[in-house]
């Protein structure tokens, strides 16, 4: 008896772990045919690297369970770069005053893309797609902006370029999957 109980166990855990693969591999594909993931490169591979890096996506059995998990993503990813940025002027590795000052501009457009990816959460929470959707592409505008001040005119080069780039792509994961749950809530 003993050996059904841990036999249907195990076998519930891979049918679960399989459907949220199969979950996440539809989810990725889709997101990299929408505006915004055409354009970044292995957009479908980074998408389902990080949410299968992240085990909670495990657990993910709609695409509004994705969402929420690729939004933890996006935050934790805007956390960790804020911090480096944060590091980086307390430390003044910096190269000259202009470029501590577009630091500290990109630290109030990181703070204020925290907030909208945290307001968006909710909406998600409550099902509001639309909603979310658009909170979501207003939270990309942080790190987009922040890479704009960073620009030829003023000759200077973000000491966090990369970091940043892959931060929009984080957020993108989250906006693209809102954008088609809002899609398929509206077809219902």
């Amino acid at each position: 008896m003993m050996y059904l109980i841990v036999f249907a166990f195990l076998f519930s855990g891979c049918t679960a772990n399989k459907e949220a693969d199969s979950l996440i591999q539809k989810a990725c594909k889709d997101a990299s045919t929408s505006p915004g993931g055409d354009m970044i490169p292995h957009f479908e591979k980074v998408c389902i690297e990080t949410l299968k890096e992240n085990s909670k996506s495990q657990n993910a059995r709609t695409l509004g369970d994705l969402i929420i998990v690729g939004a933890n993503n996006a935050i934790s990813n805007l956390t960790n770069v804020k911090r480096m940025v944060e590091k980086i002027i307390k430390e003044k590795k910096y190269k000259n005053s202009l470029t501590k000052k577009l630091l500290e501009e990109c630290l109030k457009l990181y703070s204020n893309s925290f907030k909208l990816l945290t307001s968006g959460l909710n909406y998600v929470k409550i099902r509001n797609f639309v909603k979310a959707t658009e909170v979501f592409l207003d939270a990309e505008d942080g790190p987009a902006f922040c890479g704009l001040k960073f620009n030829g005119d003023n000759q200077q080069i973000s000491p966090v370029k990369e970091e940043n780039i892959f931060l929009m792509t984080m957020l993108l994961i989250p906006e693209s999957f809102a954008m088609e749950a809002s899609h398929d809530q509206k077809l219902k």
